[in-house]
């Protein structure tokens, strides 16, 4: 089953929307009140934003974008920068964690049309992915997340995600698998983290994108570090999402292969008046095949994201250069290293990638 609760299961807070513990919901309500964890126990860091990780011949350029939230009932505005970030790109895929409805829920979040819109305006929606394997999706029930994937679908959209469709054949050798850790609402129609290695496709370039981890973090903890390690020796790549605030674009050197592990790509709009919401990653890669004939990510760029007001009626989404409040160290791969980190005690030894 999807987390929704302690040890897995429904939660307390069912009637709030969360699908935390107790103690991770008083862990969540300490950092919205004041700002996300800054706490690097694994020194993961960030990749350079202009990286080449192996060496490659490029088939596919694939741009990826974080959570899709509402915008407080406004419209949105997708600035030229982030227009011209992902021009060259053949597909664009991104965490779509609003229902389309005009129904109202306690901590339910809800799109208005417009947004198909703005997203038509980044990209064809015919090359566009979206992902609807995240916590949110269950937030009206399966009726109106049905009415809303239609409406996404006779825009030209295309839906993964669900239960029924939990993965997406891009071409015949490129799959995009989903998943997410959490629902805050009981719901058996969202693909499931748990299940994704069921869905690797043999002889294809395989890559996850998954919700999971945990909000208001800015540094993935040592579980997830374990876990993004784990999915890595089945996945050739994988961009996450989920934490509201970005977490660093790096990689694991597993065996001959540099993999891309995106720990969360944070949000893509959000209409929430909190500076720490405000910000995301938009990541674009080169896929293709080594001298061996083995799948691989090779050049990888990103750059982040900000959602700001433009008007009373307006939000506007922007690239810059960096966080308002916090810097940040880029490494090239080659400056990158295998160390030993001594993580929590619910995790062994494991190795991850840290930079000097």
């Amino acid at each position: 089953m999807l987390k929704t609760k302690k040890n897995g299961f429904l939660s307390a807070s069912k009637l709030f929307g969360s699908p935390y513990s107790f103690k991770d919901n008083c862990v969540w309500l300490k950092r919205c009140l004041i700002g996300p964890s800054k706490n690097n126990k694994t020194n993961v860091d960030y990749l350079s934003k202009q990286s080449v990780l192996n060496n490659i011949k490029p088939i596919y350029t694939i741009s990826f974008i974080g959570d899709i939230m509402d915008v407080d009932s406004k419209d949105l505005i997708i600035g030229e920068r982030v227009k011209n970030f992902v021009k060259g790109s053949d597909f664009l895929i991104g965490n779509f964690e609003a229902t389309l409805t005009e129904k109202n829920i306690i901590n339910g979040k809800k799109h208005k049309p417009q947004i198909m819109d703005a997203l038509a305006g980044l990209f064809d929606p015919n090359k566009t992915y979206l992902s609807t394997a995240n916590n949110h999706s269950g937030d009206f029930g399966e009726e109106s997340f049905s009415d809303s994937v239609n409406q996404l679908k006779s825009r030209g959209f295309n839906v993964f995600g669900t239960d029924e469709t939990p993965f997406v054949d891009i071409t015949n050798d490129l799959r995009i698998i989903g998943g997410t850790q959490w629902s805050n609402r009981p719901c058996d129609y969202l693909a499931r983290l748990e299940d994704s290695t069921h869905y690797l496709k043999p002889d294809s370039c395989n890559l996850l994108f998954p919700h999971w981890g945990y909000e208001m973090e800015l540094y993935p903890r040592a579980e997830t570090v374990k876990h993004g390690m784990e999915l890595l020796n089945k996945f050739d790549a994988l961009i996450g999402h989920h934490s509201h605030c970005p977490q660093p674009v790096s990689y694991l050197p597993i065996g001959n292969d540099n993999k891309l592990l995106a720990y969360s790509l944070g949000d893509f709009c959000d209409g929430k008046k909190v500076e720490m919401h405000s910000y995301g990653i938009i990541v674009k890669v080169e896929i293709g095949i080594n001298a061996e004939g083995k799948w691989q990510v090779g050049q990888c760029e990103w750059t982040f994201l900000k959602t700001r007001s433009l008007s009373k009626t307006e939000f506007i989404i922007e690239t810059v250069d960096n966080f308002s409040e916090f810097s940040f160290k880029y490494k090239t791969v080659q400056d990158c290293r295998v160390n030993e980190v001594y993580s929590d005690s619910w995790v062994e030894t494991e190795q991850v990638v840290a930079c000097t």
